[in-house]
């Protein structure tokens, strides 16, 4: 009589074991670097395709994932799920996220329960900053349109670094809201309200000049 064996070598579940092995112990495989280098390692108990079937069992739908639920620990019973392609992009360790009222969000988990398209989150963010969004969000004042004016006056008489925002100037759907603004030193100049809620812009040139120029020489005195 023939040696009984587990009868799943062409299943996608024998096929996902053999590629999280590969993963984390074979140095040659292409995403070792991002798994095994990273110290993430397969318990030992899965080394034995029958012990990682045992545990996780059938895939529940063909298109499903294994996942691991914290990140920074490897694949053993405890840490390993089956989750849909969708859900398991968004446990990705290199996804940006955001603290919100809701807790931590997945940067699409968060344009989807906005409303709104990634070009419109882009939109938005290059023109009013990630905390605009989530201060907007959090009130439930989030606009769904792009090409409008936002409250052209909730800059006025506040204080950016040296900047003193004085009055609205113009709205342009390519950069937003624009501002007159007075530096410390007396200098005016039009700054873009997103220029000024990020902190790129803090100073006028001459300002940011003579900073730098300080810094320069308390560097060559220090040497």
């Amino acid at each position: 009589m023939g040696q009984i064996t587990h009868q799943k070598t062409y299943s996608k579940v024998y096929r996902t074991w053999v590629a999280m092995l590969s993963r984390c112990r074979n140095p040659k495989d292409p995403n070792y670097k991002n798994y095994g280098q990273r110290g993430i390692f397969v318990c030992k108990e899965w080394y034995k395709f029958e012990n990682f079937y045992f545990d996780m069992g059938d895939l529940p739908f063909y298109e499903a994932q294994i996942d691991r639920i914290d990140n920074e620990k490897g694949y053993f019973k405890q840490n390993c799920r089956w989750i849909c392609a969708k859900a398991n992009s968004r446990n990705r360790r290199t996804n940006k996220k955001h603290k919100t009222f809701q807790g931590n969000l997945v940067q699409q988990e968060l344009i989807e329960k906005i409303g709104w398209t990634k070009n419109q989150f882009r939109w938005f963010s290059k023109r009013y900053g990630i905390s605009w969004i989530l201060e907007n969000f959090k009130n439930g004042t989030i606009p769904k349109k792009t090409n409008v004016l936002i409250d052209k006056e909730e800059l006025i008489g506040k204080l950016f670094g040296k900047w003193i925002v004085i009055k609205f100037i113009s709205y342009k759907r390519s950069e937003g809201n624009r501002y007159l603004c007075k530096c410390e030193c007396g200098v005016e100049k039009e700054v873009v309200g997103y220029y000024l809620r990020s902190g790129k812009s803090k100073q006028c040139r001459s300002c940011a000049a003579k900073k730098n120029k300080f810094w320069l020489n308390q560097k060559r005195l220090a040497n």
